[in-house]
């Protein structure tokens, strides 16, 4: 029989879980097939495409991108979104336009960081186990922006979502409390932590501040 004690949890793990107990149950312990829909195939090649996009080889790509408004600019990036839509089965006239302008909101949203920010690296894990309060919790950070000369740490999270946080999912997010924790053991010496969620279907007011 599987045990739950101090078993981590991820952000999406407790929103699975205050949602439907069942689910949770289904999904995560009796490990039923899940069959994933379009808009998580969207999230999945566009984060791919973005955390790719990050590497100084890649840089002629983004600018590519950038400079034509889609990705069709490059034909390597525009080949892996085909391919992966293709292999699962939503290339269609929905799914590739979305992914399409959902790449190219991140790239047009300060994506190196801006004046004085750096990128280690991308999609940064994290694993922690506390006592005291006792919580075990684990998830990966899109991209960590560190700015030396403020000693801040600018965490950005990419949504792929239909809807934009608003209210009380705004202000008592816990994928941003977990993230504020996970950048507080992480980068120890930034004494500044924001949390920014990046909705790439709104192109106009795309940015929400944690």
């Amino acid at each position: 029989m599987e045990t739950f004690d101090n078993k981590p949890l991820s952000a999406s793990r407790i929103k699975t879980l205050q949602m439907c107990s069942w689910q949770y149950w289904c999904k995560y312990h009796l490990k039923l097939p899940d069959t994933t829909n379009s808009g998580a195939l969207r999230g999945s090649i566009c984060h791919l495409i973005l955390e790719l996009l990050l590497k100084p080889r890649h840089k002629k790509h983004f600018d590519a991108i950038l400079e034509k408004k889609t990705i069709k600019a490059s034909k390597p990036v525009d080949k892996v979104v085909i391919k992966f839509l293709k292999a699962n089965g939503i290339y269609d006239d929905e799914n590739y336009p979305l992914c399409d302008k959902m790449i190219y909101v991140a790239l047009d949203h300060e994506f190196f960081g801006g004046e004085g920010g750096y990128i280690e690296r991308p999609e940064e894990e994290f694993k922690i186990e506390n006592e005291s309060p006792e919580y075990n919790i684990y998830g990966f950070i899109d991209k960590p922006i560190q700015y030396k000369k403020d000693k801040t740490v600018r965490i950005v999270d990419y949504k792929t979502s239909k809807q934009k946080f608003k209210g009380e999912e705004l202000e008592s997010n816990i994928q941003a409390m977990m993230y504020s924790l996970a950048a507080k053991k992480l980068w120890p010496k930034m004494k500044r932590r924001i949390v920014e969620f990046l909705f790439l279907k709104f192109p106009k007011s795309a940015i929400a501040f944690v």
